[in-house]
């Protein structure tokens, strides 16, 4: 199969209500089975709030926020990244991968590669080396993804919904490891 290019860019706060209607749609399409109703609304209302994602969006010295859309200008995914945040378990500094989401449609289609390769190039630019992320323990899916790309797991940490408690792995990816990906070291 032919991998069909995406446009990958960075958000700005005219981008706020795709980031709420892409957040709330990959979300509710991946994880609606760890909550409940009220508490997957009360998740949502927070995390993807006007008020939280216009602060998140201003806040550029902390955050990047990059949207990602097909050849027909259609958006697929998006992730956000935090700067220059302790990785936990054994608090190296690096960046934090916090979102990486495609529409259920858009998985399969090697975008999550393309956003991941983009993310690996701005965090480089920023002159920093390591790439951390937390995936859930069941998201089976996801870590082989993950560890495909070079990410190694580093341990786990405690995660809860109002329905499940479910943890998390947490993998890192040192990138000065590229292109070929090695073990990144983890303590």
């Amino acid at each position: 199969m032919t991998q069909r290019p995406l446009r990958i860019y960075e958000a700005t706060h005219a981008d706020l209500e795709v980031l709420q209607r892409i957040g709330c749609e990959t979300y509710r399409e991946h994880f609606s089975e760890i909550w409940t109703d009220a508490g997957m609304q009360r998740f949502l209302s927070d995390d993807f709030s006007s008020e939280s994602l216009t602060s998140s969006l201003a806040a550029t010295e902390q955050h990047l926020w990059l949207l990602a859309e097909d050849d027909a200008g259609n958006t697929q995914g998006f992730a956000k990244l935090n700067w220059n945040s302790s990785m936990p378990l054994d608090n190296k500094a690096g960046v934090e991968l916090q979102k990486i989401y495609l529409l259920k449609s858009a998985t399969g289609k090697g975008y999550g590669e393309q956003l991941l390769r983009v993310i690996c190039e701005r965090v480089l630019a920023r002159q920093q080396q390591l790439l951390w992320l937390d995936v859930l323990k069941s998201n089976r899916a996801a870590h082989a993804f993950y560890t495909r790309f070079g990410f190694r797991t580093c341990g786990e940490i405690p995660f809860n919904t109002d329905l499940l408690e479910i943890g998390m792995q947490v993998m890192a990816y040192d990138l000065r490891s590229r292109p070929q990906a090695h073990p990144t070291t983890c303590s």
